[in-house]
């Protein structure tokens, strides 16, 4: 199929498994020679690394946790600089990046040169699904090149044979100059940065985005352009013909799940490179990648070499959107909900900010754009209505006041949670070129 980049593509996704399965075997004799951690670990659990020998097995392994990698690496050395968790020497090393640190302090990840070849395959996957060719001329707009989405991105795009113009991390001025004297075809940058440029660029332009050569949106860094409201506003803002959403992590792989044509979920594209599960984020249970199941992803790397990983909590909460689809693709895909570390609790019940914000979304007259206000970073439990800033339509024709009642309304019969909706003003919820926050202190 010339759509697929690679035959694994649309391999039966028992097939894929066996693949994953046999490879698994041979992840798991590295690890318990190379990895001082892992075998600490398997000591501990008094598990065999022999016993590892199935996917069926590898569900009695206990899970890694983001903790445990920072408890990793709050004790290094020269020879460990990554901690106990690097399983190669560091001469070995030929990239090191870390995470953004936007849910606590960065850690940071290892690659070899073979780990970076392994991870432009997937990339190169990804890239191409979400409509990325190598002939077109990418305007890259992420500045922060030592996060998963900066540099490894840059080098898988370069990888697939693009024109990849390194345009982030400037002034918007010199963004928008990029993209307009170099004819780019397509602009990767945060879902919060796009954003921002539709809400932002036209002043600096003098004329609306929709007059750019950009025909292409790719965004990452969280959850957003799946909500319908928000891709049709930036479809809409920039005349594009392209609006596609990608997710990965810099603890497994960069770029894990693109969108294809159909745009209604992101497909897994690790086939022989991480095995992937979903788990209930509460009892750790697995849970089948059925349509509409709902849990957090867990990832095996299955050729890691620097840093590698076994079960780890992404703390990506996902909705499955199907296990077929008419591209052709046979592996599952997802739409990301939310992070298990943003979950709020109202009355007993969980209930994720991006759930929220895309019911508000919905409503005749509101903008999609939302905050939840919380009085301190470690309020998760709510007994009163959850403060909610809200944006209205300024060119809507209705009363403020019915707005209000129908976001609460909305959400009350959608969610069984009462919010407490707060009209504020575009300018108060701020976007920015890497992730908005969907809660607030306030």
């Amino acid at each position: 199929m010339d759509n697929v980049y690679a035959s694994i593509e649309t391999r039966p996704w028992g097939e894929v498994e066996q693949i994953h399965e046999d490879l698994l075997k041979d992840q798991i004799e590295y690890l318990a020679s190379e990895s001082e951690y892992y075998r600490r670990r398997f000591d501990a659990w008094e598990i065999s690394a022999d016993e590892i020998d199935s996917l069926e097995t590898l569900q009695e392994v206990p899970l890694t946790t983001k903790d445990d990698e920072r408890a990793c690496q709050a004790e290094t050395n020269q020879d460990q600089p990554l901690g106990e968790h690097q399983a190669v020497p560091t001469e070995s090393l030929s990239r090191t990046i870390s995470s953004s640190g936007t849910t606590g302090k960065p850690t940071y990840f290892g690659l070899t040169e073979r780990d970076r070849e392994q991870w432009n395959k997937v990339l190169k996957r990804c890239f191409h699904t979400a409509g990325i060719r190598s002939e077109e001329t990418v305007i890259f707009g992420v500045g922060q090149t030592m996060v998963p989405g900066g540099t490894p991105y840059f080098e898988g795009l370069t990888e697939l044979g693009c024109n990849v113009v390194p345009a982030g991390g400037g002034t918007t001025d010199r963004l928008l100059s990029a993209i307009t004297d170099l004819s780019g075809d397509v602009l990767f940058t945060t879902t919060s940065h796009l954003r921002y440029l539709s809400e932002n660029a036209p002043e600096q332009l003098g004329h609306g985005v929709n007059e750019l050569p950009v025909t292409k949106l790719i965004g990452g860094g969280g959850p957003g352009i799946a909500t319908p409201e928000i891709r049709q506003e930036l479809y809409e803002t920039w005349d594009a013909t392209t609006v596609r959403e990608i997710m990965g992590l810099g603890d497994v792989i960069a770029c894990l799940w693109a969108e294809c044509d159909e745009e209604d979920g992101m497909h897994y594209h690790g086939q022989g490179h991480a095995h992937v599960e979903l788990i209930d984020p509460e009892t750790e249970a697995r849970i089948p990648f059925e349509d509409g199941a709902e849990g957090e992803l867990v990832y095996t790397p299955l050729r890691r070499e620097a840093t590698p990983l076994l079960r780890f909590r992404s703390g990506d909460v996902a909705r499955v959107a199907g296990t077929s689809c008419a591209c052709g693709r046979t592996s599952p895909k997802i739409q990301c909900i939310g992070r298990a570390d943003d979950m709020l609790i109202y009355k007993g019940m969980n209930v994720f900010p991006s759930a929220l914000r895309d019911v508000v979304s919905d409503i005749e007259g509101l903008l999609p754009y939302a905050q939840v206000v919380v009085p301190d970073a470690d309020t998760v439990h709510f007994e009163e209505p959850i403060p909610m800033r809200i944006v209205v339509d300024p060119e809507t024709d209705r009363e403020t006041e019915e707005i209000v009642d129908d976001a609460a309304m909305a959400v009350r019969s959608q969610l069984k949670v009462r919010i407490d909706p707060q009209p504020s003003s575009l300018e108060s919820i701020e976007l920015s070129e890497y992730k908005a926050d969907l809660v607030v202190e306030g």
